[in-house]
């Protein structure tokens, strides 16, 4: 937390305690970016309910700020009672929760605990879609006893309102926010394509978890298609997820093995977007999409499909090309679009960056924190 001298503080500072599931997320860049904060009058907090590889914590991971539970699922009822005990204990003056359960525990805690609890809402609709009833009903219900909820797009709120019965006025929309990505050097872009190991045809990159609601099924119905139209390319598919094996199994069964390259958890995605000709994210489900914002900032076209919040973020014609979610058949040629035109791609390319800057870190923030301040000034 921020050095505040030797001597006591002249006040108690409030505490915000960001209430998480695993460290995998913790390391996203969107976590990171919160790890870095420090506000003005208020501390940052995080609380990780399951334990992080190699065992319990001591507390002193990122000065003391981070701490775990370390509870697995069937345990959270628990560790919802040791979270309630630990918010009075060190005198948390609200929670901000994310993901499906930690949102559920962080609102029990929270009320056992007498303290205000909002939540990001980062899914959209993959629920629903799914036809996971339990949890549509509660979405629904951490909806309605939340103090608030931020909506991370328009059309998370709007699903939220009109399916799971969450008044309007309880739903604030706060786009995520980007830090500006790093622009890699010379040495670390030629770095990057040695580790790849690709020849010279174009490379279209698609940063996703491996996960069906992800579209990447989508992507494999349309290589055939850009393969004809266009000619040779190389996919790349940056991420890990529950459905690799099934999904390089798949690969390999249509053939297209020679096409795909499956890259795992990488952390030098900047060069692999600027050695891309266009990243894709032909998502079934999508409440924001941090992939295509990164590859706008960095002057690279996307294609993505209309689902969710990603025509919020993507300008159609202006920063990217946007088609219906699961039409392989307008993916593909999206994709011939972008990759056959150059002026076309360079014009899209060009449009991204001042785009992207609209989604930044400070104003994601700002909308935080109006949030907070509007529950903390609101009578108890």
């Amino acid at each position: 937390m921020n050095d505040q001298g030797s001597g006591p503080p002249p006040a108690i500072r409030r505490t915000v305690l960001h209430v998480l599931d695993t460290w995998l997320n913790l390391d996203a860049s969107y976590f990171r970016s919160l790890l870095q904060q420090h506000a003005a009058d208020y501390e940052v907090g995080f609380c990780l309910l399951d334990e992080p590889p190699g065992g319990p914590w001591d507390g002193t991971a990122f000065g003391g700020r981070v701490w775990a539970l370390g509870a697995r699922r069937w345990q959270y009822p628990a560790a919802t009672l040791r979270l309630a005990r630990e918010l009075r204990r060190r005198r948390v003056a609200l929670v901000h929760a994310h993901f499906f359960y930690p949102t559920l525990v962080a609102i029990a805690a929270s009320r056992i605990a007498g303290v205000p609890v909002v939540y990001t809402r980062h899914h959209s609709d993959h629920n629903l879609r799914l036809g996971k009833r339990r949890h549509v009903r509660l979405d629904g219900w951490a909806g309605r006893r939340a103090s608030h909820v931020i909506a991370v797009s328009h059309a998370v709120k709007e699903l939220m309102v009109a399916v799971e019965g969450v008044p309007a006025s309880h739903i604030s929309v706060v786009y995520n926010g980007m830090r500006p990505l790093p622009e890699p050097s010379k040495e670390e872009l030629a770095f990057a394509r040695s580790s790849l190991g690709v020849d010279d045809r174009p490379l279209c990159l698609m940063i996703a978890r491996l996960h069906e609601e992800k579209g990447h099924r989508v992507l494999f119905d349309a290589l055939p298609t850009v393969l004809t139209r266009y000619g040779p390319v190389q996919c790349l598919l940056a991420g890990e997820g529950p459905h690799r094996a099934a999904l390089e199994a798949e690969v390999l069964g249509r053939g297209l093995g020679d096409h795909v390259t499956f890259l795992g958890r990488r952390r030098d995605i900047p060069a692999l977007i600027l050695l891309s000709r266009v990243v894709m994210l032909p998502s079934l489900a999508e409440s924001f999409g941090y992939a295509v914002l990164e590859a706008m900032s960095l002057g690279r076209p996307v294609v993505t499909s209309d689902t969710g919040g990603l025509p919020e973020l993507v300008r159609d014609g202006v920063t990217g090309l946007v088609v219906p979610k699961g039409d392989h058949s307008a993916l593909a040629s999206a994709l011939v679009a972008v990759l056959a035109d150059r002026d076309l791609a360079d014009r899209l390319a060009m449009a991204g960056p001042d785009w992207a800057r609209q989604f930044s870190y400070d104003k994601m923030i700002e909308g935080y924190e109006r949030v907070y301040r509007r529950l903390w000034e609101a009578p108890a």
